[in-house]
């Protein structure tokens, strides 16, 4: 028997691993868990969104260029945060659970660098963009507010920060090791 033989007599005595119906709910309960968070996640954005609106209009702050550049960089800052993550849900629904294990996994996996990415480069350009917003408005607060109401904000904002970015870490982590482990258990 010549080497080719050998190997393909290998491949066909192989034994082959079926994906049982609890492996694969515990796979779609996993996906499901991951798309409810981005849709949450969303719905958190687009709130922030219309308050930030609201004060805009509240404050008339549309009459100044410097506060609608701050707080132009934060709404747009969340409207790209808001796009990415509903393109990485519609990226998610495309992904067939019935198909192949090899194509699955392929999906899965380009689904997983998509996310890295998105988790990586543009949640912290995002998070950045929306700091220097805040920070452009911070003259404009001082001016206008009580020097007790200007420091209370300005404390605030480094405690929701702080709190904020500690919280994007730990569901980014904890999305991106589901993912990996999806990728290994299939």
């Amino acid at each position: 028997m010549n080497n080719f033989e050998d190997l393909q007599n290998k491949w066909q005595n192989q034994t082959t691993v079926s994906a049982t119906e609890d492996g694969f709910q515990a796979l779609l309960k996993s996906v499901k868990s991951i798309e409810q968070k981005q849709r949450t996640g969303n719905v958190v954005l687009t709130i922030t969104i219309i308050i930030l609106v609201a004060f805009l209009l509240y404050v008339s702050g549309y009459k100044s260029t410097t506060f609608l550049l701050g707080i132009g960089l934060m709404i747009g800052s969340l409207v790209v945060r808001i796009a990415i993550e509903l393109y990485s849900l519609k990226k998610l629904r495309t992904i067939n659970f019935s198909k192949e294990s090899n194509t699955f996994r392929n999906d899965l996996t380009s689904y997983y660098s998509f996310r890295k990415y998105t988790h990586y480069l543009v949640t912290p350009l995002a998070a950045g963009i929306y700091t220097v917003g805040f920070i452009i408005l911070l003259p404009l607060f001082k001016a206008t507010l009580s020097n007790g109401f200007y420091i209370y904000i300005l404390c605030s904002s480094v405690v929701f920060l702080v709190v904020f970015s500690v919280f994007l870490y730990k569901q980014a982590k904890s999305e991106l090791l589901k993912l990996k482990q999806l990728q290994i258990e299939d």
